[in-house]
């Protein structure tokens, strides 16, 4: 029962709007279409404004006063609109082209019915002509003629007095637009106010910036530190960037107040450039150096030397000028130096005594009263008989073997010897020696003694050249082997701490470094010129047995296991074809068959995944046929007769080796369009023992020459880059 209720409700509401739909059904429309361009002949892009008045329609429909925004993207008006040539009196569009921020042009649209778009050269009519029921449309609208209008224009804010052109806008105290008044330079608040950069208005605070700045020092590639103008605070907001690369503190570099110092590993190099941008202390805690009366450094400097002065100590507080100058600020006359003591002080007066303690000996300006009194080397002024290691500059030593004192005076004997006591007996020992050849080094002896060796250890201070082994000066540094059966050695050792310093650097005379060898071993040059001889290669590589697993871009070596040479480009790994044979051969007017040349391959050279071109060039000079054919070790491949009309035969072919033997194919061809000879033949013979290519071939016709002009066997290693 419920249920049919709800179902006859449903069919009145349906019923009741199917009745309402065909009451109100709306106009029909008329599709208006077209494409707008500038005159340049760009394509128009911005918005039309469609406006109109109230007007019936054809079909008797009420059309209300209103308007639509039609956008048009890269040229392209499409809209939908009520016909008005056939509407009531005076019916028409009024249509604001809008763009680029103001309304280009206008018009009016009499809209024509039409079941297929229309363009706009069959809507547009002039202003004062006929539209819809005869009626002639204004040649100008007012404000009130749109509906809506006035209130748009009424929420817009107006021009102020303050206005003007090429000026930062704001709003003035009434809301029109003002401009903001101040030197170019200023910077512009939030308020609209301006004033100088980097200052704020009452009560203002927060960190100033520093952005772009190069800091000071030569970028040269030696040197590390550098200085910027103010310190960074916090030190952790520096942002220092080299060649556009954010550089890491504590791993590229150190920052200590406004030095920054590079680490080894990124020293910049000439030509480099290098950018710092950080924040500096809040605008109202000063930064920098302080002047005036102040020293030091902001935050917290010092009264300068000389700043306080009478002037600025108050009356009541009892403390004259002289009295900070002794730094007593509180003390009282009764301690003011005596009349004889302040001139002791200007350096006018007396010698130093008990009533005049301010007089000192140490004063340039006085004497010394006190003259030092003559006495006994060996008097009692010297007291001391306590035994002790001997000192330099100590004159008298020593002590008896039974511990009891016994003083010994130190005299210079013959031939620079010393006469001393060893607490028992007086001997003589060397003590000086002054006899030393012209640049020899001294250096203590196997005795003790000061010596020298003049022929083995020597400096040329005239051209600052130190010899060792050696006195030639031949160079900054000349070292030698000790002995004519010697050897020479030079040892250079990191320290534990090296890290990443260079343990061995050369320079130019301007010092910009031109190699170096690293704590890791590896020398770095800007390049190497090597020169073989008769007796020797100029570079000569042991080779490693398999591939290094460290790899650089455009790093080379050789493996010993597959007898290839590689490099390492663009990721990847790359062999180096080898040329295993070029060579011309020999000439036969036999009719036997006779080998005409050949290439022995060793052993351990070939592996499997390798493939050997081959190119080889025959000539022939008789009209009668001729036969060549390959050798690859004990097979025979490639078998070829040749027409006596191919007197100049070129065969190319190929060798893909793998682990059972090899797969050998080869084509011929020659003058006149010949061509033959094609073959693929598979052999077992094996490619880990040494092998030979060899040709072979003979004239049918004997006196006929069959020459070898040239034979190239190239290597191609295998290599797997997956």
């Amino acid at each position: 029962m419920r249920f049919l209720k709800l179902w006859t409700c449903v069919v009145h509401l349906t019923l009741l709007c199917l009745v309402t739909d065909r009451a109100g059904a709306a106009p029909a429309l008329t599709t208006v279409q077209d494409t707008l361009y500038k005159a340049d002949g760009t394509r128009f892009n911005g918005v039309a404004y469609i406006e109109w008045n109230s007007f019936q329609a054809s079909d008797s429909s009420a059309v209300a006063t209103s308007s639509v925004v039609v956008p048009i993207v890269d040229g392209a008006l499409r809209v939908r609109l009520v016909p008005t040539s056939n509407a009531s009196a005076g019916a028409h569009y009024f249509v604001r082209y809008h763009s680029d921020g103001r309304v280009q042009f206008t018009e009016t649209w009499n809209v024509v019915p039409s079941a297929t778009p229309v363009g706009l050269s069959a809507v547009r009519v002039a202003n004062g002509a006929v539209t819809g029921g005869n009626t002639t449309p204004p040649e100008s609208l007012a404000i009130g003629d749109i509906a809506g209008l006035a209130d748009e224009l009424d929420a817009r804010p107006v021009k102020g007095f303050g206005f003007s052109t090429d000026r930062i806008v704001k709003s003035g105290p009434t809301g029109a637009l003002e401009s903001v008044q101040g030197n170019l330079s200023d910077c512009i608040r939030v308020d609209g106010t301006s004033g100088p950069c980097g200052t704020g208005g009452s009560g203002s605070s927060g960190p100033g910036f520093v952005d772009g700045e190069v800091p000071a020092g030569s970028v040269n590639g030696s040197n590390t530190v550098f200085t910027l103008s103010q310190a960074p605070s916090p030190p952790g907001s520096l942002q220092l960037y080299r060649n556009g690369i954010l550089m890491k503190t504590g791993i590229d570099y150190t920052l200590s107040g406004t030095t920054v110092t590079f680490g080894g590993q990124s020293v910049p190099q000439t030509n480099d450039l290098l950018l710092a941008s950080f924040r500096l202390a809040s605008n109202g805690s000063p930064s920098g150096l302080a002047s005036g009366a102040l020293t030091g450094t902001f935050p917290a400097p010092q009264i300068a030397e000389a700043a306080i002065s009478n002037f600025n100590i108050a009356a009541a507080a009892g403390i004259v000028e002289s009295k900070l100058a002794l730094q007593f600020p509180t003390h009282s006359n009764a301690n003011d130096p005596a009349a004889h003591e302040k001139a002791a002080l200007s350096g006018t007066a007396g010698a130093p005594s008990a009533t005049n303690k301010y007089v000192t000996n140490a004063d340039i300006r006085l004497t010394n009263a006190r003259p030092a009194q003559s006495h006994a080397l060996l008097g009692a002024e010297h007291s001391d008989a306590s035994a002790a290691p001997v000192q330099r500059g100590d004159l008298i030593v020593g002590s008896s073997a039974t511990g009891s004192p016994k003083w010994t005076r130190l005299s210079i004997g013959a031939a620079n010897r010393c006469l001393m006591s060893n607490g028992v007996d007086a001997i003589w020992n060397t003590c000086l020696f002054t006899g030393f050849h012209n640049g020899a080094v001294p250096f203590t002896g196997a005795e003790g003694t000061l010596s020298e060796a003049p022929m083995y250890f020597t400096w040329d201070n005239s051209n600052r050249r130190l010899s060792v082994g050696s006195n030639l000066g031949a160079s900054t540094l000349t070292v030698h082997d000790a002995a004519l059966n010697g050897s020479t050695t030079v040892t250079v050792r990191g320290g534990i701490a090296q890290g990443q310093t260079v343990l061995q650097t050369w320079q130019n005379s301007s010092g910009v470094e031109q190699a170096s060898i690293g704590a890791d071993g590896v020398l770095a040059v800007k390049s190497i010129e090597a020169v073989s001889g008769a007796g020797y290669a100029a570079w000569r590589e042991s080779g490693t047995a398999t591939d290094p697993v460290t790899r650089a871009e455009g790093d080379a070596w050789f493996n010993t296991a597959q007898s290839a040479r590689k490099t390492f480009e663009s990721g990847k790994v790359h062999t180096a074809p080898q040329v295993l044979c070029a060579s011309g051969g020999s000439t036969s007017g036999s009719a036997s068959l006779a080998s005409f040349g050949s290439c022995t391959i060793p052993a351990g050279m070939l592996q499997p995944g390798d493939r050997v071109g081959v190119h080889v060039t025959w000539l022939h000079d008789g009209p009668a046929a001729y036969l060549v054919r390959w050798r690859w070790g004990g097979a025979t491949v490639g078998s070829l007769l040749v027409l006596g009309v191919a007197n100049l035969l070129e065969q190319r072919g190929e060798v893909a080796l793998y682990d059972g033997g090899a797969v050998i194919s080869g084509t011929a061809k020659g003058p006149n369009g010949y061509t033959g000879g094609e073959f693929v033949e598979n052999t077992t013979q094996a490619i880990g023992t040494a092998l030979t290519f060899s040709l072979e071939g003979n004239s049918t016709v004997a006196g006929e020459n069959l020459r070898l002009v040239q034979f190239t066997l190239v290597r191609y290693p295998a290599q797997a880059n997956p």
